[in-house]
Protein backbone atom coordinates (compact mmCIF):
# COMPACT_ATOMS: atom_id res chain seq x y z
CA UNK A 1 0.00 0.00 0.00
CA UNK A 2 1.26 3.48 -0.87
CA UNK A 3 0.33 6.54 1.17
CA UNK A 4 1.40 10.15 0.71
CA UNK A 5 1.13 13.40 2.58
CA UNK A 6 2.72 16.60 3.72
CA UNK A 7 3.82 17.78 7.13
CA UNK A 8 4.66 21.16 8.59
CA UNK A 9 7.76 20.88 10.75
CA UNK A 10 9.52 23.41 12.89
CA UNK A 11 11.99 23.89 15.69
CA UNK A 12 11.10 20.69 17.58
CA UNK A 13 11.21 17.10 16.33
CA UNK A 14 8.01 16.22 14.43
CA UNK A 15 7.01 12.66 13.54
CA UNK A 16 6.61 12.05 9.82
CA UNK A 17 3.61 9.86 8.93
CA UNK A 18 2.94 7.22 11.58
CA UNK A 19 4.17 3.94 12.98
CA UNK A 20 3.74 0.92 10.71
CA UNK A 21 3.46 -2.67 11.89
CA UNK A 22 5.22 -3.91 8.74
CA UNK A 23 8.45 -3.03 6.95
CA UNK A 24 8.12 0.06 4.78
CA UNK A 25 10.03 2.48 2.61
CA UNK A 26 9.50 6.19 3.11
CA UNK A 27 10.70 8.95 0.81
CA UNK A 28 10.95 12.40 2.36
CA UNK A 29 11.23 15.50 0.17
CA UNK A 30 12.24 18.94 1.40
CA UNK A 31 9.80 21.22 -0.45
CA UNK A 32 11.54 24.42 0.65
CA UNK A 33 13.92 26.13 -1.79
CA UNK A 34 15.79 28.07 0.89
CA UNK A 35 16.01 26.04 4.13
CA UNK A 36 17.44 22.63 5.00
CA UNK A 37 15.85 20.02 7.29
CA UNK A 38 17.38 17.39 9.57
CA UNK A 39 16.08 13.84 9.90
CA UNK A 40 16.50 11.31 12.70
CA UNK A 41 14.86 9.80 15.75
CA UNK A 42 12.64 11.51 18.34
CA UNK A 43 15.61 13.47 19.70
CA UNK A 44 16.71 14.89 16.32
CA UNK A 45 18.00 18.47 16.29
CA UNK A 46 19.68 20.75 13.78
CA UNK A 47 22.96 19.70 15.43
CA UNK A 48 22.66 15.91 15.38
CA UNK A 49 20.31 15.01 12.49
CA UNK A 50 20.93 13.80 8.96
CA UNK A 51 20.97 16.88 6.74
CA UNK A 52 18.42 17.01 3.90
CA UNK A 53 19.25 19.95 1.65
CA UNK A 54 16.66 22.26 0.13
CA UNK A 55 14.58 20.57 -2.61
CA UNK A 56 16.30 17.22 -1.96
CA UNK A 57 14.73 13.79 -1.30
CA UNK A 58 15.93 10.73 0.64
CA UNK A 59 14.45 7.27 0.87
CA UNK A 60 14.64 5.21 4.06
CA UNK A 61 13.78 1.61 4.92
CA UNK A 62 11.85 1.41 8.18
CA UNK A 63 11.46 -1.73 10.25
CA UNK A 64 8.15 -2.45 12.01
CA UNK A 65 7.34 0.07 14.75
CA UNK A 66 10.11 2.48 13.70
CA UNK A 67 9.23 6.11 13.17
CA UNK A 68 11.21 8.91 11.54
CA UNK A 69 11.28 12.54 12.69
CA UNK A 70 12.32 15.85 11.13
CA UNK A 71 13.24 19.30 12.38
CA UNK A 72 13.91 22.65 10.73
CA UNK A 73 15.47 25.96 11.69
CA UNK A 74 12.14 27.68 10.99
CA UNK A 75 8.49 27.04 11.79
CA UNK A 76 5.94 26.04 9.17
CA UNK A 77 8.50 24.29 6.96
CA UNK A 78 6.57 22.02 4.55
CA UNK A 79 7.90 18.62 3.59
CA UNK A 80 6.26 15.87 1.51
CA UNK A 81 6.45 12.14 2.08
CA UNK A 82 5.50 8.92 0.31
CA UNK A 83 5.40 5.61 2.18
CA UNK A 84 5.17 2.11 0.72
CA UNK A 85 4.34 -0.72 3.09
CA UNK A 86 5.49 -4.23 2.24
Amino acid sequence: MISTGQAAIGLTATAIDGVSTTESKITIHNNDNATHIWIGGPDVTTSNGLLLLKEQSYQFNLMPLEQIYAVSSKTGHIISWMKQSH
